[in-house]
């Protein structure tokens, strides 16, 4: 897992959005939720997995290959609410 490779993408996809989303790209799936808990949205990626999270809370953990796209449609669902 190249961490920095994925914050780079969610960095990049993040543009699209036009809202002040505070979002987290931790490196540990156990502490990073936790860690991470002022954040609007974020992952937490482990050995082939990560866990999507929003506002502290533990929603779902996806395949790794999976983590950019499923932190992106929960970033779009905050951004929403942020409207």
């Amino acid at each position: 897992m190249d961490l920095s490779a994925i914050a780079r993408e969610v960095a990049g996809r993040l543009r699209e959005l036009d809202a002040p989303l505070v979002v987290a790209v931790m490196g540990c799936e156990v502490n990073g939720p936790g860690e991470a808990r002022q954040a609007h949205v974020g992952l937490a990626a482990g050995r082939g997995r990560a866990v999507i999270f929003a506002r502290g809370e533990q929603l779902r953990t996806v395949p790794i290959e999976c983590a950019v796209d499923e932190l992106m449609a929960e970033a779009r669902r905050v951004a929403q609410e942020l409207q």
